[in-house]
């Protein structure tokens, strides 16, 4: 019995670093800033580093880490990335649920690092583009207390197979929808999350997905609270904390920033955190933010999205975090 299986994307990072890359100021930017290097030359990196990336890798890492039992859900090519997927889950103690993409090549992401810890990421999605219903045999996560699901590339007719079969089962869901599903799918999206133990988005996603202004903090955690029942929700403001609404109460997280190195995988790192304290302490919230922050917090301080992950009885000291119950 798997105390919880990750489902969700497994990539091959590339990390690219070097000094000759610039960050500008542009209007014409979604971001208003640019990464730049000279086009039509040879640009000398200053350094490289590879690693296995994606929310279903990132996240089982958080769980093994923190001495539960894991099994990984993916989708990988027949490729020598992928035998890095699989050589990662088997070192760190998580079982291998891997599916075989024939014709797809493993997903990659290049990133180019900026001093400041923000990136620019060039993703090949690759094999985790292409979920399919035959991936996730109900056999293989039948035996499981929790199932913490991440992005599915959009296939919303998976999402609900999964939570269907997880209700009937008893089995507990975490869910931290991708882009994909929130965009694509966003009313049939809705109308599974009375069947969601914990929602997990940023305030990003939480906005669109409620149809919400950006700004409007009351409405987008109201609109997601009553539409999850019973269900814990959390939705994470980056260096401004985050806000969690239980079946009673609302409590805004205010953190103290640390300095970020490399800001990837800081989501997975905080709802791993956060769900697997839930698990060990048996719905004391409380206890899951504080090791959900803790998590976050500790892996933006290192590069890549697995470093910086905090072991069974770790807590970073320098953390400073405040809850206020509002509601």
């Amino acid at each position: 019995m798997y105390d919880v299986i990750t489902i969700g994307s497994a990539f091959r990072d590339v990390y690219v670093f070097s000094k000759k890359f610039r960050v500008l100021r542009d209007s014409r930017a979604v971001t208003g800033e640019v990464e730049c290097f000279a086009f039509g030359t040879k640009i000398e990196l200053d350094d490289i580093l590879f690693e296995i990336g994606g929310g279903a890798t990132n996240t089982a890492y958080t769980f093994s880490r923190q001495g539960l039992k894991v099994g990984c859900l993916s989708r990988i090519g027949s490729d020598g990335a992928g035998e890095e997927v699989r050589k990662f889950l088997q070192k760190a103690g998580i079982a291998d649920l891997l599916a075989v993409d024939k014709k797809q090549r493993t997903a990659h992401s290049v990133i180019f690092l900026a001093k400041t810890g923000e990136r620019t990421i060039l993703v090949y999605r690759g094999a985790a583009h292409y979920f399919k219903t035959d991936d996730v045999s109900l056999k293989k996560i039948k035996n499981t207390r929790w199932l913490y699901i991440t992005s599915l590339a959009g296939n919303v007719n998976l999402l609900e197979k999964i939570v269907g079969f997880a209700k009937k089962q008893g089995i507990k869901v975490a869910l931290n929808p991708g882009k994909l599903e929130i965009r694509t799918k966003k009313g049939r999206l809705l109308r599974m999350l009375g069947n969601i133990d914990i929602l997990l988005l940023n305030r990003e996603e939480a906005a669109e997905i409620t149809r919400r202004s950006y700004s409007d903090n009351k409405g987008i955690i109201k609109d997601l609270h009553r539409l999850s029942g019973s269900g814990v929700v959390v939705v994470t403001e980056g260096e401004q904390g985050s806000l969690v609404a239980l079946k009673d109460d609302l409590y805004r997280v205010i953190i103290k920033p640390v300095k970020a190195v490399d800001t990837t995988g800081a989501g997975d790192a905080f709802g791993s955190g956060f769900v697997a304290a839930y698990i060990k302490n048996k719905g004391n919230v409380k206890k899951a933010i504080q090791l959900g922050c803790a998590n976050a917090a500790s892996v933006v301080q290192k590069i890549g999205a697995k470093h910086g992950l905090l072991a069974k009885g770790q807590m970073s000291k320098r953390l400073r975090l405040r809850l206020l119950k509002i509601g």
